[in-house]
């Protein structure tokens, strides 16, 4: 028996295997990114930056009686640590800056060279977008943090019939 794997799980999987192959040169020659890339809030990061990719919304619209375009949402979210949430260096600010860019311009070349569908055939006829960003400071269980919440959104046609 075949295990079941919907669309938005699959537009995820394959969202994440993107967002993991990011790479960062800081003067020293490229390396990856991200020190994780997760799809939960359970597993702990083991550094930073980290990312988390977790969802979002999902809409859904009636083009004809035999399609619909549905739009699912991922709230992908960058952890810096800081020291202080009233000291933070522009050094960790830049390099917030530069990650932030590299997500976008990732995600907008994936879209144009259809690398969704290459890492997972079973997905087509889609779009996929970032929609907008917010960077803040929160504290968490381990201090205070700067992060990112970008939204990208992939729309995807589905046959009903």
């Amino acid at each position: 028996m075949t295990q079941y794997i919907g669309m938005n799980r699959r537009i995820k999987d394959a969202l994440k295997t993107i967002l993991s192959g990011i790479t960062y040169d800081t003067g020293a020659g490229p390396e990856p990114a991200f020190v994780s890339v997760l799809d939960n809030t359970k597993d702990e990061f083991e550094g930073y930056p980290a990312i988390r990719i977790l969802p979002n919304n999902l809409n859904s619209t009636i083009v004809t009686n035999a399609q619909n375009d549905h739009t699912v949402s991922f709230a992908v979210i960058m952890h810096f640590p800081l020291n202080s949430p009233d000291e933070v260096e522009s050094s960790i600010y830049n390099r917030m800056y530069d990650l932030t860019d590299l997500i976008i311009d990732t995600t907008e070349h994936s879209d144009y060279i259809g690398q969704l569908s290459t890492i997972d055939p079973t997905i087509q006829n889609w779009l996929m977008v970032v929609k907008q960003g917010r960077w803040y400071i929160a504290n968490g269980k381990s201090g205070s943090l700067l992060l990112c919440n970008l939204d990208i959104e992939v729309s995807y046609s589905k046959d009903v019939f």
